[in-house]
């Protein structure tokens, strides 16, 4: 099956162009759609300085959007957004399949000096997101729980075969990026699809760069630093033959004494 990852910087209010990138998405059979974060909302440093009641009206009229064009085009969209509960403000990725609706709220928030989402953000309790489509079994996470062990493992359990990575990096990350994802996807055998922003925030700038990897931890392709629509296709076989061949997980399992 063929997934579309929309490089896109924030997108405007009215459906035009979001329809748009969907529209030539669906022309290349893409069935599922994966956006960056921060782009149905502004980035968390420029939220800081909106109003709650203005992220809740913008988040809203995102949503009813993303159910719209999932209507239209017949497809899943996965999509970084910020959702707000009694003036608590999460940061989740939603699943939209027409009216169906599933969020997952993000566990693990950067703390860093220069990025503290873990100060901005309020954390509700959940597991990451699992779903199964045509057949292949999916998991979801933030691009920054990446780097956490215990969502890798998690998803072994789950027997997930592509996860998919909505993102937002930025300064010189990209080589690092890479490399991580390249030996997740491999000793995991998994598919890894990472989708990253592109534009910029003051002096910050996003470069995209927005890639899939196969269960070998070969590239399947990787995009530019501007806006651009890529299509990957992931198979269950290709899966089944990295577990037969490498075995990585098969023997993890297996050393039950420690």
């Amino acid at each position: 099956m063929n997934i579309a990852v929309i490089q896109t910087d924030n997108l405007p209010f009215n459906k035009a162009k979001l329809s748009f990138l969907i529209q030539r998405a669906k022309k290349e059979d893409a069935k599922l759609i994966l956006l960056p974060e921060y782009v149905l909302n502004r980035f968390f440093k420029e939220l800081e300085k909106m109003p709650v009641s203005f992220i809740k009206d913008q988040s809203k009229h995102q949503m009813k959007l993303l159910k719209q064009l999932s209507k239209v085009y017949s497809v899943i969209i996965i999509a970084p957004i910020i959702k707000i509960v009694k003036n608590k403000k999460y940061k989740t990725i939603v699943k939209v399949d027409g009216e169906k609706v599933k969020y997952y709220y993000q566990q693990v928030y950067m703390p860093y000096e220069h990025w503290r989402e873990d100060k901005f953000f309020d954390v509700n309790e959940s597991n990451p997101m699992v779903f199964t489509f045509e057949n292949i079994k999916f998991g979801v996470m933030f691009g920054f729980e990446a780097h956490i062990e215990k969502f890798w493992q998690f998803f072994n359990k789950k027997n997930i075969e592509c996860i998919l990575i909505p993102s937002i990096g930025a300064f010189n990350s990209h080589k690092r990026w890479l490399d991580i994802l390249k030996t997740k996807a491999f000793l995991n055998h998994k598919y890894v699809i990472r989708a990253n922003r592109i534009g910029s925030f003051e002096d910050w700038e996003f470069y995209g760069k927005s890639f899939g990897i196969d269960p070998e931890g070969e590239i399947l392709s990787i995009l530019g630093n501007k806006e651009e629509i890529g299509i990957f296709n992931i198979s269950k076989e290709k899966v089944k033959e990295a577990k037969k061949e490498w075995k990585f997980l098969e023997l993890s399992k297996s050393l039950k004494h420690f």
